[in-house]
């Protein structure tokens, strides 16, 4: 389908640039002429989901030239650029988003268009640090544990789209995947991105429209405008943005991070090998193996951002499996002890004999509370030296002491998360709201300790039975007391070694019913086929 490009007077400023882009065998003004028909056909708020990166720059460009082409009596739907601060970005790149959120918001405004920015952040109860932390959830990892995607990025984005419109009021996300960027993208596209409606619909809350899934990297830095070779863009003055910044702090920063893989971003020609395809996410970030974007900025002369490498490192370095049992409990948060499923490799079912292994629990209280210390620490520093960064909120400090209080394997009893923070900086910057809910403390956790020896209960059950009675003290109705006493009861309160007895006594009753099972099964597939051969 053939589009007509609309040409409101405010798009003459990069009207020759436009009609002379090719972009993937399509004129870039049909691509722009297609976002405006869409747009006016479609009648519905629009979200443009802004990363920051190169390619949802590329992204917003596209969009805000279709809205520049149209009048303003075409402009009847808003359209919000939403970033979300996952409260984990790395600091220069935060910054430099940032800077761009700002010029859009405000070029927007003089311009008369109907583009707002947004930036979202994730419940104080699921950021990284409130869930690593407060929780002692095992620092991410790519196979089996990757919980911080779900939970800083798109969770905070649901929640938006779900409160912000009214009912009816679905709006059309627009979002920069590529096919190009990884066989696994290539495989989302091609599965909701394929069809001929330009939507697709899987969500239940919006629709979703990617309009430069088709795109190459070349083509998308051909849309930002560099055109220029290596070296040169500090005194060439490439084209800039139509909301007023210069794409050359994208080309720096992508250049910066690049150096140590030998990569640039810098496009000289159409049919110049791709580049530019680091990416950006977490400072803290432990599903990869080594964090490229954040050591080529190191190397490219940002000192001052090696103590967040290292404690990254340093996190990362507890998904070893080999030092799992040094970090984290032998119970999980529930209280037991649990045993992996182990299955053999070679036909898929399960191994009888294969020796019984345990699942490892959250983090253990000592070190959750070193790492805050240390965390805390390295950004007192930062800011002494000059670098306004925020490592941790105080929203986040105020969670994970909450979490720390009432943590179901090591209650934190004497309340130590506001004397951490006022070792490191001080009295009287933060406000510590007065825990008056909890009467016990370091005094009460000591004669707990002390009497559980002498009457040989465990100190822990103890005050968990405790804690459920505080919490459950001026209800009216105290329905289900009962049920979580025996809930509480039913834990594995013994030595691990007890619960790992338990465990290994009910895995091998468990291993002799199955071979019992299937020796059954088997004499009745020969009683069957007997059966057959006498029919």
């Amino acid at each position: 389908m053939n589009f007509t490009l609309n040409q409101y007077e405010d798009l003459d400023d990069y009207i020759d640039f436009i009609e002379e882009q090719d972009i993937a065998g399509r004129s870039f003004s049909d691509r722009i002429a297609e976002v405006q028909y869409l747009y006016q056909r479609e009648n519905q708020p629009w979200v443009i989901a802004f990363s920051g990166g190169k390619d949802s720059h590329a992204l917003l460009t596209l969009i805000y030239f279709a809205m520049l082409g149209l009048s303003p009596e075409q402009r009847t739907q808003p359209v919000y650029v939403v970033f979300c601060d996952t409260l984990a970005e790395a600091p220069p790149y935060l910054k430099k988003v940032m800077t761009v959120i700002n010029a859009v918001g405000n070029q927007a405004k003089r311009d008369e268009l109907p583009i707002h920015t947004k930036v979202i952040k994730p419940r104080p109860t699921d950021t990284f640090w409130a869930r690593l932390l407060g929780r002692g959830y095992p620092a991410p990892n790519l196979k089996t544990n990757r919980w911080c995607t779900d939970k800083i990025k798109l969770q905070p984005f649901r929640d938006f789209v779900k409160g912000f419109f009214n009912n009816g009021e679905d709006p059309i996300v627009v979002i920069g995947s590529r096919s190009e960027e990884s066989k696994n993208r290539e495989q989302i596209i091609e599965k909701y991105h394929s069809s001929d409606s330009y939507f697709d619909a899987s969500d239940p809350n919006y629709r979703r429209y990617a309009p430069i899934k088709d795109w190459s990297v070349q083509n998308v830095w051909q849309v930002l405008g560099q055109h220029i070779a290596p070296g040169q863009y500090d005194f060439l003055g490439p084209w800039g943005s139509p909301w007023g910044t210069s794409n050359i702090s994208l080309v720096e920063l992508y250049d910066s991070t690049n150096s140590t893989s030998g990569e640039c971003p810098l496009v000289q020609t159409n049919t110049t090998p791709g580049c530019g395809k680091s990416r950006f996410g977490c400072w803290s970030c432990t599903v990869v193996t080594k964090d490229k974007a954040i050591d080529g900025l190191i190397a490219n002369g940002d000192k001052w951002l090696e103590p967040l490498a290292e404690f990254r490192n340093k996190l990362h370095g507890t998904t070893d499996p080999a030092v799992k049992a040094k970090y984290r409990n032998d119970r999980r948060r529930d209280g037991y002890v649990k045993a992996k499923t182990v299955i053999a490799s070679s036909d898929a079912k399960e191994d009888l004999d294969a020796d019984l292994e345990f699942v490892q629990g959250p983090y253990k209280m000592d070190y959750r509370k070193a790492w805050l210390t240390e965390l805390l620490q390295m950004e007192k520093k930062l800011n002494d030296d000059g670098h306004d960064v925020v490592l941790i909120s105080e929203d986040e400090l105020h969670e994970i002491r909450f979490q720390w209080r009432t943590d179901p394997l090591e209650p934190d009893w004497k309340d130590e998360l506001p004397s951490i923070h006022d070792s490191v900086y001080g009295k009287g910057r933060v406000y510590w709201k007065y825990d008056d809910n909890n009467g016990f403390g370091e005094l009460e956790n000591s004669l707990i300790n002390e009497l559980s020896q002498v009457h040989y209960v465990n100190a822990e059950l103890v005050k968990k039975l405790i804690e459920l009675e505080l919490g459950m003290a001026g209800l009216n109705k105290r329905h289900g007391i009962f049920t979580k006493i025996e809930r509480i009861l039913r834990q594995d309160w013994g030595t691990i070694e007890q619960a790992k007895e338990k465990r290994e006594s009910e895995t091998a009753s468990t291993r002799v019913y199955k071979r019992e099972l299937e020796d059954v099964e088997k004499r009745l597939a020969e009683v069957n086929a007997l059966l057959e051969r006498e029919a």
